[in-house]
């Protein structure tokens, strides 16, 4: 039974005093009690607990704006935040930059700017580093045939971004280059645990096996051979140098990628994946292509970003705010697929007509609303049943969805449990677009609604932008076949375009060279 309010108030004080008075900070002790008490309550009891509480330790009230962001941002102090903000050490800082992205990938609301924390990380990241030597300038005679392929966080082949980043690679080397991928490693780790941060908190997943030297690593087998005198990846049947740099709080961290780039010199540096003040420092010096692989529109102190759709309005008044001067480059975010056996073996003769919902993170991105959805096809379809790849369960499912749902937990097969479904539903969110994808080159529709990346990799043709939209769709496509043939065919022409990488990344090179050209005279 959940404690009553006053009691949860008066532990909330207790732990503000701790982190006042006392020198060893129970981190781990408020994190439990705010994932087992805090975080399962209802939005209206923890603005009321909210509203009555004033910390007065700088933990417990970074902790508190950070929950008002989640709950209610135009509660949120900016002013009082961005000092406590500045006011950490550097670890602290990406740890809590790292939450907010965190947050507004997954859907939760968002009322905090993070660029220009992001700045703050990349400024005082560069000063802890200087020691350690700099980045050389580009120069007329730089290598165009080697390229680095950074990344964030380097996992495996159900990792999405894993993935993107070797796609590039590939197509890189269809075109000529030598393609090298590093990864950098900047990513939260528990060990940098400290300031408290709502539950559940993000943590990146650092491989250890990756440090290992005159290793081949193949990702889609899961196998390690050796290989003397490199340290090589395998994917797709192809194999790429590939160079593991020490965490981020590693003192020696940069050493190795800045005696690389100077030595090497090569004239182009791809970043792939999540903000990374790693490919800052370097872009302090030289041209940088930065390559999200979200949608929404990423700012950056230093290099160049891509946006994988047009510019909108709303994004130029951004740009405008904030005062950037740095280029937006326009392309699209290519896909690649794991080598997989997957064949699309559901038809409208079923007895029963399967929704599937993908995701490693659903238990944070399935809201009231499409829950909601869920019950109303249900109703609308009493032969609906729902398949979620990802998690072992979701509590919050209401018992007429539990009792028609399966849920599988992590799989590494996802595509060949799609093929067995009829449709794909996409909750309101970042992300999700792999799956997307798999879906698209089966021909199963995908419903979502206009927001998110999954809605700008797959277009206009499969918004819902409501529940009756969804019905209606959903029996014009079991009735008529001209539809299902239609759709059928729009399905693989958007998996055709997605995979197109070579001619994505050619283009991209292209206005990144023209960058160089114009801002570097090399």
């Amino acid at each position: 039974m959940m404690i009553g309010k006053f009691m949860l108030l008066n532990e909330l004080k207790n732990y503000d005093h701790l982190y006042l008075n006392e020198k060893v900070w129970p981190t781990v002790d408020f994190h439990n009690w705010d994932a087992q008490n805090f975080e399962p309550l209802p939005v209206e009891q923890k603005t009321e607990l909210l509203f009555s509480f004033s910390p007065l330790s700088a933990p417990v009230k970074l902790w508190y704006w950070m929950q008002w962001n989640l709950i209610a941002p135009e509660q949120v102090d900016k002013t009082d935040f961005y000092n406590l903000f500045r006011d950490l050490p550097l670890s602290q800082k990406y740890m809590v930059y790292s939450q907010l992205v965190r947050a507004g990938f997954v859907g939760k609301s968002q009322g905090i700017d993070t660029y220009p924390l992001f700045v703050v990380i990349c400024d005082e990241f560069a000063l802890a580093h200087s020691v350690i030597g700099q980045a050389a300038h580009l120069t007329a005679d730089a290598n165009e045939d080697v390229v680095f392929v950074l990344t964030n966080l380097f996992v495996g082949s159900s990792h999405g971004p894993t993935l993107t980043t070797l796609n590039y690679a590939s197509a890189l080397r269809r075109m000529g280059k030598h393609p090298i991928v590093i990864s950098t490693t900047c990513v939260p780790k528990v060990t940098m645990y400290k300031y408290p941060l709502p539950a559940p908190v993000f943590f990146g997943n650092v491989r250890a096996e990756y440090f290992k030297n005159n290793t081949l690593f193949n990702i889609d087998h899961k196998t390690e051979t050796e290989l003397p005198g490199r340290v090589m990846v395998e994917c797709w049947g192809e194999q790429f140098d590939f160079v593991q740099l020490a965490p981020m709080d590693d003192p020696e961290h940069l050493q190795e990628l800045i005696q690389l780039v100077n030595s090497l010199n090569p004239r182009y540096i791809l970043g792939v994946g999540a903000m990374n003040p790693v490919l800052e420092l370097i872009a302090a010096k030289r041209p940088v292509l930065n390559i999200p692989c979200v949608t929404s529109l990423v700012t950056t102190p230093h290099s160049v970003p891509v946006l994988h759709r047009e510019l909108t309005k709303s994004d130029e008044l951004r740009l405008q705010h904030i005062d950037y001067k740095k280029p937006v480059l326009i392309s699209r975010l290519p896909f690649r697929l794991r080598e997989n056996k997957g064949l699309r073996t559901s038809s409208i003769e079923d007895r029963a007509l399967n929704f599937v919902v993908v995701g490693h993170r659903l238990e944070q991105e399935i809201k009231a609303d499409f829950i909601q959805t869920l019950v109303t096809l249900k109703t609308n379809f009493p032969q609906a049943a729902f398949v979620f790849i990802g998690p072992d369960n979701l509590t919050a499912l209401p018992a007429m969805i539990q009792q028609c749902s399966y849920f599988t937990g992590l799989v590494s097969n996802a595509i060949e449990l799609i093929g067995s479904c009829h449709f794909m539903l996409n909750p309101k969110r970042q992300g999700g677009g792999t799956s997307a994808i798999e879906a698209m080159s089966l021909g199963i529709p995908v419903l979502t609604e206009p927001f998110g990346d999954v809605y700008q990799y797959i277009g206009d043709a499969f918004v819902c932008c409501n529940d009756e939209e969804r019905v209606e769709f959903i029996r014009t496509y079991l009735n008529e076949s001209e539809c299902r043939s239609f759709y059928d065919e729009h399905c693989r022409a958007v998996y055709d375009a997605a995979t197109d990488t070579a001619s994505l990344l050619q283009h991209l090179l292209l206005d990144f060279d023209q960058y160089i050209y114009q801002h570097f005279a090399v």
